[in-house]
């Protein structure tokens, strides 16, 4: 707008500066021909004159030398006037030029202002963004802990005393978590980085199991969820189904936190459609304390409640319904709320979806039994740097048979790599020394390795799982961890490793059967013959690669015998016997040493790993 006006002014300017040479040169123009005139005329009454010189007296000599006289004065008025113009001219060129240069310099000033005000609200975003990830960051460090802990608590057989304190530290935790939550959600949706979904899903199965969430709520305050849903919509749409989840599970919510008798209805209902769209509403009823009809305005602002009491009485934070309105208008949804004070509240909420065509395959339930899937077999390191969160995944992945490792940091966890073969890795992100970016990235550019990293982090800002990724890890997992999304992770990524129920059975390298045929079942004997090879192997190992650095062919010779007889009992033999083979043979040159060496070397440390493993199991017993 500034730049159009600056660009009017100095049309303005030069259009004028025009006009005024123009009108100067044209009154110039118009002057001097009158002189030229007058002039020609004197010319003539001059010759007159001379000619008729015998006629002539003082009088005619007189009048001729008055009109020369007026000529001469035309002629100087008229170089006054164009003197005047042109000094007009050039004082409205330089009024003009000084207009455009103060307005230039003042434009220069404004945009300078406007890059510092820019500048400044990035650096604010900037602190905001910082501030919310490390507030999530610690806030969910220690509640994963909490949440995890009160949840194999409550496995556990206790009294109910114990079991009414755990639930309730339970509940507060998970009321902290939704705090935290609501607040992030906030500032997602503020920063336009809230990103909806299109993905096909069943409409009637999700609200049946957003009833279910609220059963245990519902008998606590013995108020009916009464659930109703339209047959005539259609069994298969595609949109966003966590938002809707969290707006169905929000508007429930607060009708059971606001309703003490009576009961809570949620109605789903077809709303219309056109060709493969159609439209649904949801619609959530309560029989609790109403809102007052000048409060239905200020409802659906953040940070507001309908009473300053609402808070001491009931909870929150006055997000949840400014949340849902806005998940609601990021879907091109519509929202409406009536009212009336001890009669209770109704919220209709009406979303656009489109019919999911023939072909479209629905996601699979992560929801999870309280029986957890057994994966015995599988070995995961653990890369955490909070003792307690240590000790929870630990349990966690007891609970499953897992067998696993701790690592504190990322170099912790790359030199644990380097020697032992794990089937996933669990990393955290922010740990002193090396953060888990760092450690994911030398784990596949270093150490070549394609294992499954997943990401474990507390933080949950908006594109942290994409970074993840992007970084090199496989998936992500958000603190507090649940038990389901630790579940989907363990299906997903070792569903192609053998879990039956035998350790021995999901090793990549070392081949227990040949120890088995000759143990028959004594597991004395499978300990001790374990024992002597992690005993005797690292030995051999270091033997080997001294006699390679000095190039001693017949060590070499002597040292890769004795190997074959160590590696037997693990039935290593079928990988190592034709390196084992070359390096035995006395026809060898010094320069083809150095790749079956590394070949032994590799599957012996690998098989030292995994043997290792396999003797922990004893030390259980």
């Amino acid at each position: 707008m500034r730049v159009r006006t600056l660009v009017i002014y100095i049309t303005i300017g030069f259009v004028a500066a025009v006009l005024a040479l123009v009108a100067v040169q044209y009154m110039t123009r118009r002057n001097l021909e009158e002189l030229i005139t007058a002039n020609e005329n004197l010319l003539d009454e001059y010759r007159m004159s001379s000619g008729l010189s015998h006629q002539a007296d003082s009088t005619s000599r007189a009048t001729l030398t008055r009109k020369m006289d007026v000529v001469d004065q035309s002629g100087q008025r008229v170089l006054r006037w164009n003197l005047y113009l042109t000094v007009g001219v050039l004082a409205l060129l330089t009024a003009v030029f000084a207009i455009i240069i103060g307005r230039m310099k003042k434009q220069a000033e404004l945009i300078g202002k406007l890059n510092v005000s820019e500048r400044k609200l990035k650096e604010a975003v900037l602190v905001k963004e910082n501030f919310l990830a490390n507030m999530s960051h610690e806030i969910r460090t220690p509640l994963n802990a909490i949440l995890g802990y009160t949840n194999l608590l409550q496995k556990k057989k206790l009294d109910p005393d114990t079991r009414l304190h755990i639930s309730t530290v339970q509940q507060s935790g998970e009321t902290l978590l939704a705090i935290v939550n609501d607040i992030l959600d906030l500032s997602k949706i503020e920063s336009g980085m809230m990103r909806i979904e299109q993905v096909p899903f069943g409409p009637e199965a999700l609200v049946h199991s957003v009833a279910t969430m609220f059963h245990h709520r519902s008998a606590e305050k013995q108020v009916p969820l009464v659930v109703t849903f339209d047959p005539a919509i259609p069994e298969t749409i595609t949109g966003d189904p966590t938002r809707l989840t969290q707006i169905l599970v929000n508007l429930v919510s607060n009708a059971f936190k606001f309703t003490e008798k009576g009961e809570v209805n949620l109605r789903v209902n077809r709303n219309g459609g056109d060709g493969d769209r159609v439209q649904l509403t949801f619609e959530v009823t309560d029989t609790g304390i109403g809102i007052e009809n000048e409060r239905l305005e200020t409802i659906f602002e953040r940070f507001r409640q309908a009473e300053d009491s609402t808070t001491r009485h009931f909870g929150g934070t006055g997000l949840g319904l400014s949340i849902v309105r806005d998940l609601v208008h990021l879907q091109d949804g519509h929202i409406s709320l009536s009212s009336e004070p001890g009669m209770g509240t109704s919220v209709k909420v009406t979303i656009p979806y489109r019919i999911a065509v023939v072909g479209d395959s629905l996601p699979t339930d992560a929801r999870m039994d309280d029986v957890h899937p057994q994966r015995p077999g599988l070995r995961v390191l653990i890369v955490e740097d909070h003792i307690i969160n240590q000790g929870l995944m630990m349990r966690l992945l007891e609970e499953r048979r897992i067998v696993s490792r701790v690592a504190a940091n990322g170099h912790e966890a790359i030199e644990i790599l380097r020697h032992q073969p794990f089937d996933l890795v669990f990393m955290d992100i922010q740990m002193p020394g090396m953060d888990g970016y760092t450690a994911t990235r030398i784990i596949r550019e270093e150490l070549k390795l394609a294992i499954p990293v997943i990401a474990m982090t507390a933080h949950a800002m908006e594109g942290e799982k994409e970074k993840c990724i992007r970084l090199g890890m496989d998936d992500h997992i958000a603190k507090p961890v649940r038990e389901s999304e630790l579940d989907r992770i363990l299906t997903h990524f070792t569903k192609n490793i053998p879990a039956n129920g035998s350790v021995a059975n999901a090793f990549r390298v070392i081949d227990l059967d040949y120890m088995r045929g000759i143990s028959n079942g004594d597991a004395v004997y499978e300990k001790l013959v374990t024992e002597q090879f992690l005993h005797l192997m690292p030995r051999e190992l270091e033997a080997l690669s001294a006699a390679t650095g000095k190039r001693d062919p017949g060590e070499i010779r002597r040292i890769a015998h004795g190997i074959k007889t160590t590696i037997s009992i693990m039935g290593l033999n079928t990988l190592l016997d034709e390196p084992l083979d070359v390096l035995e043979s006395e026809t060898i040159r010094p320069e083809d040493i150095a790749e079956p060496v590394e070949r032994v070397l590799s599957i012996c440390k690998e098989a030292l790993g995994e043997a290792g493993i396999f003797y922990r199991q004893f030390q259980k017993e």
